[in-house]
């Protein structure tokens, strides 16, 4: 873990406790989502930055008697706060994903990049269905094509089923999410200020 001087964070954007709240909620909409009545889906986790609400969102379904499966991939698309227009999938460990309905468990979409790279590698698995969760979706001018259709596809778009907070165009750390790996470990989901993305750059090592 590497923590960012408080001083260096500036707005809280979500705190703990309203966390707490987005993933109640989540779990409740996939709870009673007609989806899954006799078809127990993979609840798959995009690392390292949604471990947190993916790990949050699995006890609540737990409390809910939800039944499901557990997988996690990783995938990279950003070089320091900034997409790199590319995405590259590392690994995936879980059962097989051919003719299964797939949840993917997503902290933030930023643009379309990453998830329109997962929406096809799951594609390409023989994914039957795939439903999107992301705890927050940054409102911002690229993505507003998305939303003009209630985020339920738009040309290669994928589905976005469940989301827990729409937030503004900010660089955000906490909760999982991070600037070159620091500030994951923030309780509270907080704007990182172009100080702190200096003093983190003074810091860091490739």
């Amino acid at each position: 873990m590497k923590p960012i001087p408080a001083n260096m964070l500036g707005e809280i954007i979500v705190d703990q406790d309203k966390i707490g709240l987005i993933v109640n909620r989540v779990a409740k909409n996939i709870y009673y989502s007609r989806d899954y009545i006799d078809n127990v889906p993979v609840l798959l986790c995009l690392r390292e930055g949604a471990i947190p609400f993916f790990t949050d969102l699995k006890k609540e379904l737990d409390t809910l008697d939800f039944h499901y499966d557990s997988a996690e991939l990783s995938a990279k698309s950003y070089k320091g706060n900034q997409s790199s227009g590319t995405v590259e999938i590392t690994s995936y460990s879980g059962p097989s994903l051919k003719n299964r309905l797939v949840i993917i468990v997503e902290d933030v979409i930023d643009s379309s990049t990453t998830i329109v790279a997962i929406y096809k590698y799951l594609v390409s698995e023989g994914v039957s269905q795939q439903n999107i969760c992301t705890l927050l979706f940054k409102e911002k001018p690229e993505n507003s094509e998305w939303r003009k259709t209630g985020l339920d596809g738009f040309k290669d778009y994928p589905e976005i089923r469940y989301v827990g907070l729409f937030i503004p165009d900010q660089f955000i750390v906490g909760y999982g999410l991070d600037y070159r790996n620091y500030g994951r470990d923030c309780k509270d989901i907080c704007v990182l200020t172009p100080h702190g993305q200096a003093w983190i750059d003074a810091r860091y090592q490739d």
